[in-house]
């Protein structure tokens, strides 16, 4: 369930339109083919059926059922789809007032907040919120290189997320070059269980490769002094390790 109070419903009612049962201009067929394409998922699911079964009911047992990362993403998708229609004047800005936008969007952000506190040990999915993307690194990696990112020392920041990782390989396989720590016999160890099927051994091979990347990137780190990089390529570069260690550290 999304951890929406009483007063949160009532702003994203009010801004949604969902009195008499309606959510905006959707028709029944229009909102499931929204909530398909924009959110893949199935808004005529039995779960969802609240009440009267209406678009505006239907949304409310949507929430009902919703984790916070995809409450709070239909709130933004239905914010988009506003904005939108403004632009093509289909709708009236002065029915749509910023100040009910931006308290929608800030409820948004507070389920994505609300997830990454309760997820912080793991890497979750990235958010896209007005045009920035914002993600919860590793736990592990992050607290390795924030001394190091707050200290602008971004080569240095990436050279230590790439040591924590191979370090990890090391400490579950024993071994740190991942071509020699991702042996089919240490599947079981590192994954929790040999693959069940063909697309599962490429997944396995793909987490295998990423690690060899993070082998090679880090090696031509260590043997290059250090120089400024660009704060961006810095970050995506700590993602890069972020996400390699986490697929090692599920199981």
């Amino acid at each position: 369930m999304a951890d929406l109070k009483t007063i949160d419903k009532q702003i994203l009612e009010n801004l949604f339109g969902m009195g008499g049962g309606y959510v905006l201009d959707f028709s029944d067929r229009t909102i499931r083919e929204f909530f398909d394409d924009e959110l893949s998922v199935n808004f005529s699911d039995e779960k969802y059926n609240y009440a009267s079964g209406s678009k505006a009911n239907r949304m409310r047992g949507f929430w009902k059922k919703a984790d916070n990362i995809l409450a709070g993403e239909s709130i933004l998708k239905l914010i988009e789809y506003i904005e939108h229609k403004i632009i093509l004047d289909e709708f009236r800005r002065k029915d749509y007032p910023d100040k009910i936008i931006t308290a929608s969007k800030k409820i948004a952000n507070k389920l994505f907040n609300k997830t990454a506190v309760a997820q912080k040990d793991v890497t979750v999915r990235a958010d896209i919120i007005n045009e920035q993307i914002s993600i919860v690194l590793n736990k592990n990696v992050f607290s390795h290189v924030q001394g190091l990112l707050n200290n602008d020392h971004y080569f240095n920041a990436v050279e230590e997320a790439y040591k924590i990782v191979r370090e990890k390989l090391k400490e579950i396989t024993g071994k740190e070059k991942a071509h020699e720590a991702f042996k089919k016999e240490n599947y079981s160890i590192i994954f929790g269980h040999q693959p069940k099927n063909d697309a599962e051994s490429d997944f396995f091979d793909g987490v295998k490769f990423l690690h060899m990347a993070i082998q090679f990137l880090r090696n031509e780190k260590a043997h290059t002094p250090a120089k400024e990089i660009d704060k961006n390529l810095a970050i995506h570069y700590i993602v890069l390790a972020s996400l390699a260690y986490d697929l090692i550290d599920r199981n």
